[in-house]
């Protein structure tokens, strides 16, 4: 009768798999919807960065084009300055590459981009740039 405890560890392991795999987790740019106010940096913020810049290739910790960082809280905050100017969105240059205000130096960006995006993400940093 061995076999029974091995039936048991395959099942939750089957069970903890399913779990893992939520259908909560944001793969889509057009999933993240900015509110018009009270913009939070986990629920908003964050996920939009990480399904259009913070990917292989461009903003991760690995490749950090440009040097720069898009992954979490403090390297968005505290790697580069004036990424983001907290109060003040025409100072930061996360905004303003958003904007088109500066280019983004390694071509286009994201074309699942909407003006969403660009409008939650600048209402962020003037509601403080809070890690909410």
């Amino acid at each position: 009768m061995t076999l029974a405890p091995q039936v048991i560890v395959v099942t939750l392991c089957a069970v903890a798999l399913l779990c893992a795999c939520s259908s909560n987790v944001i793969t889509n740019p057009q999933d993240v919807v900015f509110p018009d106010s009270n913009v939070r940096f986990r629920g908003h913020v964050q996920p939009f960065l990480t399904v259009t810049c913070a990917n292989g290739g461009c903003h991760s910790d690995i490749t950090a084009a440009a040097g720069i960082r898009l992954t979490s809280y403090s390297s968005i905050m505290f790697d580069r300055p004036n990424l983001i100017v907290p109060n003040r969105p025409s100072e930061s240059v996360i905004i303003q590459v958003l904007e088109g205000v500066l280019p983004h130096p390694f071509g286009g960006l994201d074309q699942r981009i909407t003006s969403n995006h660009v409008v939650g993400m600048r209402r962020w940093v003037a509601e403080g740039a809070l890690n909410n």
